[in-house]
């Protein structure tokens, strides 16, 4: 493994990992980088006129909703100031989108439940929260719950 630093004049810095295949020890070493950069660290949210420090675990999904982009917790929903589109870039690998509007922590999904439309419903660990999910998005959530959860 060759490891090589660059300096950039750009504000925002960026860690990329090239490999041939991804692995196990690749997956690790992504772990580990987000762990130690922060990304697994908190988000502020808002509720009305207070802040809410949460960590980003805690979040079941992200959804925009009438022009406001709102987290949801087990047990709350927060308003955050970020566009999904910004959420999707900073977030962790186990945020995934599964529509136009929504954005899931694969690592608290409960179960998933598909129609014959294709589209489908998922249920959160130890929440009555629900959110769908399109027929676009099936294949990329399959593959990143196969990545993320099972594959040790």
């Amino acid at each position: 493994m060759k490891i090589r630093i660059e300096l950039s004049e750009d504000e925002a810095e960026e860690i990329v990992i090239r490999c041939r295949q991804e692995s196990e020890r690749i997956r690790m070493l992504a772990s580990v980088i987000e762990t130690l950069t922060g990304e697994s660290g908190e988000l502020v949210l808002s509720l009305g006129n207070t802040e809410y420090y949460v960590p980003k675990e805690d979040i079941l999904f992200f959804e925009t909703f009438d022009g406001k982009v709102y987290a949801h917790t087990a047990d709350g929903m927060y308003q955050t100031a970020y566009r999904l589109f910004e959420l999707e870039e900073a977030m962790p690998s186990y945020f995934v989108r599964i529509s136009k509007s929504v954005i899931a922590n694969i690592k608290q999904i409960g179960s998933l439940r598909r129609e014959l439309t294709g589209n489908g419903e998922i249920c959160f660990r130890n929440s009555d929260k629900i959110t769908y999910f399109s027929r676009a998005y099936y294949k990329i959530l399959k593959d990143k719950i196969e990545e993320v959860r099972f594959s040790k």
